[in-house]
């Protein structure tokens, strides 16, 4: 059996974050492992709040996974601390050949403006240069590319942008944040623009929707498909998740793929 695994922080409502990434990749057959960065809560306020691990225990948690058995594939979500990303960086370094993909996960409100900039720089500068695929979403192609992305030719100017910053491919993840009835994403490799088009859905069961899409689509790469089939097959599965989405107390929710594979 294939061997694939998530770095990133925990979700404690499960349709994001690491446990979103595990079931994606349970679903798709394949064995999946994890390394925690940091752990989400709610604090006594009912505000989100982040806490991160110690460098050092997602160093070793790393280094367990190393010493155990050989990966064919990789997910990177939320590292949420520059040394975190350190440590991501000599990791990748020892697992070449295999398909990574990052997920940016960018802008976090506890922190400043110019930290938020330091950690980005840092994604770009340490991580771009190691993985096959980024997948930021709106937001976080705004970021990255200091651009405002609300139309698809900005998406695409954007997706330029992030790729000449080192990404060798650029997924952005439009979703229903594009005007129109459509939900759309984005693939650019340098030479050619791929859309990615289904209905929206009007459904708030979205917690965790760019989570599970990208680990869906590093679940696609290790499977043998390409990246373009990876996309689209990833898509099809992302919306299927927001369909069967299960509800909180709050009237928002998460995605669910209602437990089935999908072969």
């Amino acid at each position: 059996m294939k061997k694939i695994m998530t770095i990133g922080g925990s979700d404690p409502f499960a349709g994001g974050g690491i446990q979103s990434d595990l079931k994606t990749f349970e679903n798709y057959h394949l064995f999946g492992m994890s390394a925690l960065t940091c752990v989400g809560m709610l604090d006594e306020n009912g505000h989100f709040v982040l806490e991160d691990l110690p460098a050092i225990w997602l160093e070793r948690q790393l280094q367990s996974i190393q010493s155990m058995t050989q990966l064919d594939g990789i997910k990177i979500g939320l590292l949420h601390s520059l040394e975190a990303i350190e440590v991501v960086r000599d990791f990748l370094k020892m697992n070449t050949g295999i398909p990574i993909i990052l997920d940016p996960v960018l802008a976090f409100k506890e922190t400043s403006t110019a930290a938020n900039k330091e950690y980005t720089e840092k994604i770009i500068l340490e991580l771009f240069p190691l993985v096959d695929v980024v997948t930021p979403n709106l937001k976080e192609a705004s970021l990255l590319s200091n651009e405002v992305v609300t139309t698809v030719t900005q998406m695409e100017t954007c997706a330029q942008k992030i790729y000449s910053l080192g990404a060798k491919n650029v997924v952005i993840k439009g979703g229903a944040g594009i005007m129109g009835n459509e939900a759309l994403d984005l693939l650019y490799d340098g030479d050619i623009f791929i859309k990615f088009k289904r209905k929206k859905l009007q459904k708030t069961t979205v917690n965790g929707a760019g989570c599970t899409f990208s680990s869906a689509i590093a679940a696609n790469l290790v499977k043998g498909k390409t990246l373009p089939e990876a996309i689209a097959y990833s898509k099809d599965y992302v919306y299927e998740c927001i369909l069967n989405g299960v509800m909180m107390n709050n009237q928002t929710g998460s995605v669910w793929s209602t437990g089935k594979g999908v072969d």
